[in-house]
This record gives structure tokens, C-alpha cells and sequence, in this order.
């Protein structure tokens, strides 16, 4: 299905007038991100009038491209007066000739209620004659205490945070059509990032659903989009799998730890189509695609672009963790309101942050007695974490951890200079976007010897190797055939094979243990695996018979999820490996201020030497005088 639909968006992306080319307006898009607090970053995106002649439900790139540029320069400007903060997205709209622009609350300061937008219009013409373009551009960036009603999910059909905002834009919205467009013709076009995407997929789900407007007439593009809907959503008017909703178009990072909350295993989902951009984990030919997005990335931020398997890793099994105490959005007020609130009281730091979520984790009862028989506490994830983190800053394992903060590190793939660099990377959307999303992670001990081989045996590199505690991590793609050669595996060491699909918490897996003391084996990744696994074992004795598992699950919709089932080999306990990890990081501190002090001291004994003795004397034009 999702390749069928990026065939279609390719084939109406080469209608003509839909690509960048003559009559071309570049405007200059900027925007603030919280990867880098200390500028302003901007980049270039196309417009031309005659996107709009071409109907809604034509995916087109560079009409996508330009939304972007509407989505993030309609952040508020961080270091703008309160009364100027919506000073980037006046200056976007105004390089492509629109006016009449209302703003609302961009002069107020952030809460959980409020929702800042922007709207304008440009008269224009297509073979039907004159309409009006309204513009709605929602803010999705510098936001602060908005960000709390990300996680106001409600135990209805619908996200209540999001749709709350997404009313009130509504409202503002045909407001202002019947302010400005005279009963007369009109079309809508509306972008929005992160929060802002959700607000603004709901409103045109709104829109579609009270027929304000026809889907053709209907021009959205959301990018870092959060799910907003449950999958009985009919009282709303509109079925997720429904083809009302097909001028509605999301982009989403495979491993944007936003755009996959609220769960889709608690029913949530987006509407519209999904479009996916590539993945270390999920694309093959990954490292050949970024090389253009590294490009325009150093080009916006002045730095170099990097993406970080370990941090995804985290996010994911913190996710899973959450999972394994809140089996439904009903019950999630009750159980995890409170964690997320402790987050955000403690979001200036990320080490108090991991520290208080361990604390409010390991001492509740009740969450305690959802994970008894999984895990004997629940803050060993964030033990071993906090553990490999420290290995690996002090140099004794090789880093993957650039010079961000960790809590931008964490979510480096919500960033949007990341989405700007993959979207304008390519002009043909065939060659961005891709719709394998599975991805195989191999649980081994430090101590075997492996080399991973394509389907005609040859050496390649592992897409991630991650070291957990004394075990090794190894993640690949689904959609190509690998080998795993091991050498050197003992007795009853285990071997795990666990399959995911990006953006699910739910997994299949099969789990060997070996029976030979410095055997030789093979492991075989074949394409589409899962569908094989009950004809036999993936691992081999070279030249003799297949492995049998000992044990598998091959339902991935009912296997539960389990935030340690990958660190029950890590050998370290949450009891003692979170005590080493901050002890490490106390000890480092106490070097630094102890170094500090030596030198302090140093100096001003330097400095007493090099003073000329005073007792009883003076000192006069720099000779000494009794």
C-alpha cells in the first residue's frame, strides 16, 4: 500500500507546473531550533502561484518544501519582543505577495491552552477564474508550556489536547474567510511542525468533515506530526483509512520520538497520507542518501550532521517501558500523568530529568507490581544507559554522541533543521521518501568474534553496533538478505533475534541457546523473515543442520511488549549500575574542581613570590626606600 502511494505522489509530481522551474520565488524561511539556542538558522524554499491551480489531492514536492518553510518560520522568534513574534512568518508570507495577515496569540505568553497562528491571503487565478488563497500558518516551535498538552491525551476518540487547539484555529480560520473572501471562492493551504502538524491535520480533518471546503480545495502538508485520532473515530465524520482525507499529507522521521505518541498500540493514528524519510535502521542505502542532507545541514547550522542508532534505541525501549505500565490511553491520567509532569519540571537537565523519572519509577508500588516478573526495578534501562553514556564519555568505548546537549541528542531526529535538510536534499520524492520500515536487531556477548555478510557473502558493515553492558547490539534492515558469521560462542550463551517496524513498540523474536563450547555458527537474515520463521530455525552449524530456536513468537500484534526484554544479558543490575554511572560522572566533577583549585592556588603563591617584601618599607617609584 504505502509503495502504491508513493508511486502516485511521484506520478503527480511530475504533472507539469507541479516542479520548481520558471517562475520560481525562493523564499527565505527562518527559524529557531533548540539544538541551537545561540542563532537564528534560515534556509530557501520554492513558490509559485501555480501550485494551487493543481488540485489538493496531488502530492507535490516542492509545494510540500515551501510548506515547510511556512511550518517553521511560524515558530516564535526566540529572541524577539512578545509583540514580534511572529515576525518570521509576516516576513514569509509577505516575499510571496500575501496580505491582509491576522495573527492571534503570538503577543501572548505560552500556556497549555493557548495556539498561535497567522493567517493571510493572495487573490489568484485558475481555469475556474478568480479565488481567494488563505494561508494558515500554525506555530509549531517556542511554544514552552504548550508542549503539556502534547501528553492531555483524554479518553476519547480524539487526542483533547489537539483537538482543543485545532477548534480554535477552526474558528479563526473561517472567520476570517468570511471576513475577506466575500462569499466568493476560496482554497485553504495549511503546514504546521510537531504540535502544530497534529493542530493542523485536525483542523482540515474538521473542515472536510463539516464540508467548509472540498478535499481538492484543500492544501496540507504536516511535518513531525504526533498521532491525533484514535481508529474509531467515526463520530468525527472521517475513518482514518478513509480516502476523504487524501489532500492531507504527513512527513514523518522514521524515529521522530514525537511523531509516534500517543501509541499506536492504544489505537492512535494520523490521518491522511504518511510519508516516511529514510532511517539508519530501516534503509539500506542509508549512508548514499544523507550525503546531500550532511550538505545543506552544514549549510544551515554551520556544523556537521550526524544521527545517532543508540539514542533511537533509548527512546524506543523508554517508550516500551512506558508501555509495560499504561496498557491504554484510559488509564494513562492515572498511571504516567505524573512521570510526565516530573519531566518537564525537570527539563533543564537532563541528568535530573533521567534521575527523577528513576526515583518516581522505582518508587511507586503500583508501577512496581505492572512490572513485577519483567524487571527487578524499574530504572534498569535507565541504569544501563547512563552507564554506556559515561563508558563512552570518558573514551573507553568509541562515541556516537556529538557536542549537543543529550537532551537534544535524544531528540535530534524532532530537530527541524534535520527535516528541512532530508526534504530539500531532493527534488524528486522517489528518491526520499521510502516505505520499508522494518528492521532486525541481533543481542550477542562482547566476547564473540562476528562479521556480518551480504547475500553473496561479502563483508559489509553493520548498519549499528552498540555495546549494552557486556553485550553487543547489532541492528539491520529488513529488505535485504544478511549473514551473521559467529565464531567463538560458548556453552548456553544466547543469542536474540528480535524483529520491529519503526513507529511500533510490538516485536517478534526468536531466542537460541547455543549447546557447543567455541562453536561456529550462522545466522541468516532473509528479506520478510517473519513469514519464515515457523519453517525452521535463522541460525545454522556450518554445513549441518539448523538451530532449533528455544523459544520464538512470531505474533508480533500480541507479544507484549518488554522495555528489558533486550537487557536481561547486559549484566548490570539497576541496584548498583546507576550508583556507578553517576558515581563516575560525581568523581569526574570532583577532578574538575579539584584541578580548579590546584590552579587558583598555584597562582596566587606565584603571585605572593613575585610580590616585593613590604615590612617596613615602602615602595616609591620602584625603588625600596626604609
Amino acid at each position: 500500500m504505502g509503495a502504491a502511494l508513493l508511486a502516485v505522489c511521484i506520478f503527480a509530481g511530475a504533472l507539469p507546473g507541479a516542479w520548481a522551474g520558471d517562475g520560481v520565488t525562493w523564499l527565505t524561511g527562518k527559524f529557531d531550533s533548540p539544538a541551537y539556542p545561540d542563532r537564528e538558522l534560515s534556509c530557501s524554499f520554492p513558490y509559485r502561484d501555480d501550485y494551487f491551480s493543481i488540485p489538493a489531492t496531488d502530492y507535490q514536492h516542492p509545494l510540500a518544501q515551501c510548506t515547510l518553510g511556512l511550518a517553521v518560520s511560524a515558530f516564535r522568534a526566540a529572541d524577539l519582543e512578545l509583540d514580534r513574534k511572529d515576525t518570521y512568518i509576516r516576513d514569509y508570507l509577505s516575499q510571496a505577495g500575501f496580505g491582509d495577515m491576522v495573527s492571534h496569540q503570538f503577543d501572548q505568553e505560552p500556556s497549555a491552552d493557548t495556539i498561535a497562528t497567522l493567517i493571510a491571503s493572495k487573490r489568484l487565478r485558475d481555469e475556474e477564474g478568480e479565488f481567494l488563497l488563505v494561508a494558515v500558518a500554525v506555530s509549531g516551535g517556542g511554544y514552552e508550556d504548550e508542549w503539556l498538552s502534547n501528553f492531555s491525551f483524554g479518553d476519547e476518540s480524539v487526542h483533547n489536547g489537539f483537538f482543543s487547539a485545532a477548534f480554535h484555529v477552526f474558528e479563526r480560520v473561517f472567520d476570517y474567510v468570511e471576513a475577506y473572501a466575500g462569499g466568493g471562492r476560496f482554497k485553504l493551504w495549511m503546514g504546521g511542525y510537531s504540535r502544530a502538524a497534529a493542530v493542523s491535520n485536525m483542523t482540515a480533518v474538521l473542515s472536510l468533515a463539516t464540508e467548509q471546503v472540498t478535499r481538492e480545495e484543500l492544501y496540507v502538508y504536516t511535518f513531525a506530526t504526533p498521532n491525533n485520532v484514535r481508529s474509531e473515530s467515526e463520530n468525527i465524520g472521517i475513518d482514518l483509512n478513509a480516502p476523504d482525507c487524501d489532500s492531507i499529507y504527513n512527513i514523518v522521521g522514521m524515529f521522530d520520538p514525537v511523531s509516534s505518541i500517543p501509541f499506536p498500540e492504544w489505537g492512535y493514528g494520523k490521518l491522511g497520507t504518511t510519508f516516511y524519510l529514510p532511517a539508519q535502521e530501516t534503509t539500506p542505502d542509508y549512508m548514499a542518501r544523507r550525503v546531500p542532507v550532511a550538505e545543506l545541514y552544514k549549510t544551515i547550522t554551520g556544523n556537521d550532521y550526524t544521527n545517532n542508532p543508540e539514542a533511537n534505541w533509548f527512546i524506543q525501549k523508554l517508550y516500551q517501558l512506558m508501555y509495560d505500565m499504561v496498557r491504554t490511553a484510559d488509564s494513562y491520567q492515572s498511571e504516567l500523568k505524573g512521570v510526565i509532569d516530573t519531566a518537564w519540571i525537570n527539563r533543564s537537565s537532563v541528568f535530573q530529568l533521567l534521575r527523577a523519572l528513576c526515583d518516581v519509577l522505582s518508587g511507586d508500588r503500583e508501577m512496581d507490581a505492572m512490572l513485577a516478573g519483567e524487571v527487578p526495578r524499574a530504572d534498569t534501562l535507565l541504569s544501563v544507559f547512563l552507564y554506556d553514556l559515561a563508558m563512552e564519555k570518558l573514551g573507553f568505548r568509541p562515541s556516537s554522541w556529538n557536542d549537543l546537549s543529550l537532551m537534544m541528542q535524544l531528540f535530534y531526529e524532532h530537530c527541524p533543521e534535520v527535516y528541512v535538510s532530508w526534504m530539500m536534499s531532493q527534488e524528486d520524492p522517489s528518491a526520499l521518501f521510502v516505505t520499508d520500515t522494518g528492521y532486525r536487531r541481533i543481542f550477542l556477548d562482547s566476547k564473540v568474534d562476528y562479521t556480518l555478510l551480504d547475500e553473496d557473502r561479502r563483508p559489509v558493515e553493520p548498519v549499528c553496533a552498540a555495546s549494552l553492558g557486556r553485550t553487543v547490539m547489532i541492528t539491520v534492515p529488513s529488505s535485504r538478505t544478511y549473514i551473521l558469521a559467529l565464531l567463538g560462542q560458548e556453552k548456553e550463551e544466547r543469542v536474540k533475534v528480535v524483529e520491529y517496524n519503526a513507529g511500533s513498540l510490538h516485536y517478534a523474536y526468536q531466542l537460541y541457546t547455543m549447546d557447543e563450547d567455541g562453536g561456529a555458527y550462522e545466522l541468516t537474515l532473509p528479506m520478510e523473515f517473519w513469514h519464515t520463521w515457523d519453517e525452521g530455525g535463522l541460525i545454522r552449524i556450518p554445513g549441518e543442520e539448523q538451530v532449533t530456536p528455544t523459544v520464538q513468537a512470531l505474533e508480533r500484534a500480541k507479544i507484549h511488549p518488554s522495555a528489558v526484554f533486550e537487557l536481561e544479558d547486559s549484566g548490570f543490575a539497576a541496584s548498583y549500575a546507576l550508583n556507578i554511572a553517576l558515581g563516575v560522572i560525581i568523581a569526574l566533577l570532583l577532578i574538575v574542581i579539584a584541578l580548579l583549585v590546584g590552579i587558583v592556588v598555584a597562582l596566587l603563591k606565584r603571585r605572593k613570590r613575585e610580590r616585593p617584601l613590604a615590612v617596613g618599607k615602602k615602595e616609591i617609584g620602584g625603588d625600596l626606600y626604609e
